[in-house]
């Protein structure tokens, strides 16, 4: 169960520490950070599946052991040509075939178990990850939205990149874009307080650029999709698979919520959170103080009067 069950590891391992278990957090985090590879015989059918018989004739050197491997593919450096260093993303095989097998095998081995505590919404959960899996599958799709998303990223050089698609090096199982440098933004927690700012307020600046400037946002989860380039002291953004964009109505509401928050506005918090469709409009008292102290840690940086 590669892709289905690595990708409810990545939305799990990411989630508050007081949702799951210790053990399990760790299992899942787990499946977020490793994958098992493809052997290179398999490696080199896909790119003689995808390029022809003389797909070496595209590169000057290419590594056929990954550097990276994730829930549907994995990712291959080399240089082309022309001599430019470019990351080969590929799918593995079959891979689409086998996510919706995949995940209602693993439903029914966690309902067997009964491993995950009661109220985590793992159904909602399992269709979140079945969809984006779905998205994430079509290189195609990925590679649009990487395009556009770079058009918006090169607004801000400073701060964003987003490497160039290789369209000619891109297939529906391929995708074939400009390597960069840098490293997990996870990886700077014991970094100095001056570089973990400069990280954190990027990040904001991006999910709000995102939400009201681009209206395209890159929503997986993985922290390994965000990689901060030390040398040019800026974030470079990959993996476009489950990128998506917001209609106007949507992000009148999101940002009305995002105002009650930092005015403390309950009545406008739960309203908007209606209209956009995160509450229902049928949860009990308890659900909705719930939300609402989410929402209000979502405005906390809003609050906050510093120098």
């Amino acid at each position: 169960m590669r892709g289905g069950a690595l990708k409810i590891g990545q939305i799990l391992s990411t989630s508050e520490e007081s949702v799951l278990p210790p053990v399990i957090r760790d299992a899942m985090e787990k499946a977020r950070s490793e994958a098992d590879i493809m052997p290179i015989k398999q490696v080199v059918k896909n790119l003689v599946r995808e390029y022809g018989p003389e797909w070496q004739t595209n590169f000057q050197e290419i590594n056929l052991y990954p550097f990276a491997a994730a829930s549907i593919g994995q990712v291959h450096d080399g240089y082309l040509k022309n001599g430019m260093r470019v990351a080969l993303k590929m799918q593995y095989t079959g891979i689409s075939n086998s996510i919706d097998s995949d995940l209602n095998n693993f439903k029914r081995i966690i309902d067997m178990l009964g491993i995950f505590p009661r109220g985590l919404f793992l159904n909602e959960v399992i269709d979140v990850a079945r969809g984006e899996l779905h998205w994430e599958c079509d290189y195609d799709r990925e590679a649009l939205y990487q395009r556009e998303y770079k058009k918006h990223a090169d607004k801000y050089p400073k701060d964003f990149y987003v490497p160039q698609v290789i369209d000619e090096m891109s297939t529906k199982h391929l995708l074939c874009t400009e390597f960069i440098y840098g490293k997990e933004i996870d990886t700077f927690v014991n970094a100095s307080q001056e570089l973990r700012n400069r990280i954190g307020s990027i990040l904001i600046s991006l999910c709000f650029k995102e939400l009201f400037e681009f209206k395209m946002m890159q929503t997986d989860p993985n922290p390994a999709n965000y990689i901060f380039d030390e040398e040019n002291d800026r974030m470079n953004l990959i993996d476009l698979g489950a990128g998506r964009d917001f209609d106007d109505d949507f992000l009148d509401s999101y940002m009305h919520i995002i105002w009650g928050a930092y005015k403390s506005d309950r009545d406008a918090i739960i309203k908007n959170s209606e209209n956009i469709g995160f509450l229902t409009g049928e949860e009990n008292k308890e659900m909705l103080n719930a939300h609402f102290t989410g929402v209000m840690i979502v405005g906390e940086p809003f609050r906050t009067q510093e120098d």
